[in-house]
């Protein structure tokens, strides 16, 4: 099932690029973060490798593969829950919780919007 080619509008060109630089600062805050706590570069590189795995379906666009990133990122959440009780006052560790919030909410803002403006296509072609 191919999904159809509509150009994005403003308010979800923002919100794009604000999921990619939120993704990006996420995997730079797990590089911190395993920086600080004496980790190596594999460790690194194990904590990121689904985010980079499901930034792929994000390049194509798929709302699919936004949704099930969605979902990833609830565990990533949890991960930030506990790493904010057990460092209270690390500022890596509450700068990972408020970027996996707020791309939390960037991510499903952007689903929301898009498929509006895929709906709408649809709906004229029709």
């Amino acid at each position: 099932m191919s999904e159809p080619s509509v150009e994005r509008g403003s308010l979800t060109r923002t919100l794009w690029l604000s999921m990619w630089a939120l993704s990006a600062a996420l995997i730079g805050q797990g590089a911190l973060e395993v920086l600080e706590l004496g980790g190596h570069w594999p460790l690194w590189l194990a904590s990121v490798a689904p985010i980079i795995l499901f930034l792929f379906g994000v390049s194509r666009d798929s709302l699919q593969w936004i949704i099930w990133y969605c979902l990833l990122l609830l565990f990533y959440f949890v991960s930030a829950v506990e790493d904010v009780f057990a460092r209270p006052n690390n500022l890596i560790a509450v700068s990972g919780l408020v970027i996996v919030v707020l791309l939390f909410s960037v991510s499903t803002a952007y689903i929301r919007f898009r498929g509006r403006e895929r709906r709408a296509v649809q709906t004229v072609e029709e």
